[in-house]
């Protein structure tokens, strides 16, 4: 079987250490408390700077859930 592991990462410490124990890549993220949100450019470039596996940053621009989203736009 062919997997790959993602783990997401809120610290450029947790990102090293998910790399050391065998990550594949990682998604970069923000605000656990909101769910996630997009990482600031500084952690994206010292994500980069530090670690040699694929790095996905989310591109959300807010928390909450995604329906109440939604239910913004009305």
């Amino acid at each position: 079987m062919n997997f790959k592991l993602e783990v997401i990462g809120f610290n450029i410490e947790s990102c090293i250490l998910a790399q050391a124990t065998g990550a594949h890549r990682i998604e970069l993220c923000d605000n656990p408390g909101e769910g996630g949100t997009t990482p600031s450019y500084g952690f994206i470039k010292a994500a980069r700077e530090n670690l040699h596996i694929e790095l996905y940053p989310i591109i959300r621009p807010r928390g909450g859930d995604f329906f109440t989203a939604m239910l913004n736009l009305k």
